[in-house]
């Protein structure tokens, strides 16, 4: 039995998929290719040429969003106990610990990449409230899809 094997391309000749097929397939996205080859996935097919090119690069989202608990849950226990503390008082700083935190509370997701969140959890390990680097941590640790709004 003949084997036939095709890259699958979107109509900007990027591959989206490989497929093999006990028969041939003819048609204006199949690309016929000699193995059940993956690595392909990506990569842009070039008629003219005959080849497969490096496709473009990923599309990196502007926005990396997290639901309100999935942003609070970055911050470990005794981090949250720290900011909540910080926020009793009358003041100014921890003033502005429940400005920030009402912020947060009221958001209907927090992005990660916003300048205002960005700020703020830095302005929170500036304050002593997270340990160095542990801003970062949070701000830029890949988000996962139980994270999601």
């Amino acid at each position: 039995m003949q084997e036939f094997f095709y890259a699958q391309t979107n109509d900007e000749h990027i591959v989206i998929g490989v497929t093999h097929a006990a028969a041939f397939i003819e048609g204006a996205h199949m690309v016929p290719i000699e193995s059940m080859d993956t690595t392909l996935i990506g990569k842009r097919w070039n008629p003219e040429a005959g080849s497969f090119e490096p496709g473009p690069p990923p599309v990196i989202p502007a926005e990396r969003n997290v639901s309100r608990k999935a942003f609070l849950s970055r911050f470990t226990d005794d981090e949250s106990i720290n900011i909540d503390l910080a926020s009793i008082g009358a003041t100014r700083e921890a003033a502005t610990v429940r400005r920030y935190l009402s912020m947060v509370n009221a958001a209907q997701h927090i992005d990660l990449a916003d300048d205002e969140t960005r700020s703020g959890v830095q302005a929170l390990e500036a304050a002593g409230l997270l340990a160095p680097g542990r801003a970062l941590v949070i701000l830029d640790t890949p988000i996962e899809p139980k994270e999601l709004p």
